[in-house]
């Protein structure tokens, strides 16, 4: 068994060993050392997006120097960051010119895989975040939602549910995030909508009063619903003068509760006088 180096003593920091392992057991190589800032370069594919205000770390590593070093794997004669983004940029604004590093030899499709694991267990992603980190591992590398759900330690139902939000057209997301929701529920049933501009108008009524998923899966279980046809009674009726000259032949059809038959066909001789009078029956 391959003994584990640790940390040398002159370095101050620490590191999540369960992190650690996890790379560890990934890879044959692991080398700590420090790295000028220079020759680090943050990962493209880092899910994580909003860094946050980093002014009070900067300080703190400032004074104490960088307590849990940054993970990094060569690429391109430089250093990707792994995980740490955070750690790095508040190192540079502190003005360190070497940050200690623990270095692996990993690809491409596991460095973004332990980058969201890092961040999620840190509960450092947004909603947001989450589903599209999780998206560029199905679509990139050709994950499975178990797949996914086995490597992050979740149940593929909470992985297909977050999946399901980038399913949301991208102004709607954006929409989203002017409105500050941050909720998982409310967004996959957002993403049930199907007509695009009832998004919006169910985003802009929640902008005058805030609600919950439940309002929107009201409205789609309304939407559902067959639309209710007015119901019609419809009669026969058949009139010869005593002469025979003269034969009237109507199929009516009136509004239910509209009248008995008596005055729905008083109504219907009225309505054929006043045409006649006014000259609108061409025959005539």
């Amino acid at each position: 068994m391959t003994k584990k180096v640790g940390l040398p003593d002159f370095v101050k920091s620490r590191h999540d060993n369960h992190f650690v392992e996890e790379i560890s057991s990934r890879t044959r190589t692991s080398i700590i050392r420090k790295i000028p800032v220079e020759r680090i370069v943050p990962n493209l594919m880092q899910p994580r997006k909003d860094f946050g205000n980093i002014d009070e770390l900067a300080r703190s590593i400032g004074e104490k120097g960088i307590l849990e070093p940054i993970l990094v794997r060569a690429k391109d004669g430089k250093f990707e960051i792994i995980a740490g983004e955070r750690r790095f940029r508040a190192a540079k604004l502190a003005g360190l010119r070497e940050i200690p590093s623990i270095e692996f030899e990993i690809p491409d499709n596991e460095a973004l895989e332990l980058s969201i694991i890092e961040n999620i267990q840190r509960k450092d992603l947004n909603v947001y975040e989450q589903a599209y980190s999780l998206k560029s591992l199905s679509d990139i590398y050709g994950y499975t939602h178990e797949e996914i759900a086995k490597k992050l330690g979740k149940s593929r139902v909470t992985i297909s549910e977050l999946l399901r939000i980038t399913d949301l057209p991208p102004d709607i997301i954006q929409k989203c995030q002017q409105l500050k929701i941050e909720s998982k529920t409310f967004l996959i049933e957002l993403a049930k909508v199907e007509d695009k501009s009832e998004m919006f108008e169910i985003l802009e009524k929640y902008k005058e009063k805030p609600f919950s998923r439940d309002e929107i899966k009201e409205r789609r279980k309304m939407a559902k619903l067959p639309t209710q046809k007015t119901k019609h009674n419809e009669f026969k009726f058949k009139f010869t003068s005593p002469d025979k000259k003269v034969k009237l032949n109507f199929n009516i059809r009136s509004e239910e509760n509209e009248g008995n038959k008596k005055e729905v066909l008083i109504s219907v001789l009225n309505n054929l006088i006043k045409e006649i009078q006014k000259g609108n029956i061409k025959d005539l």
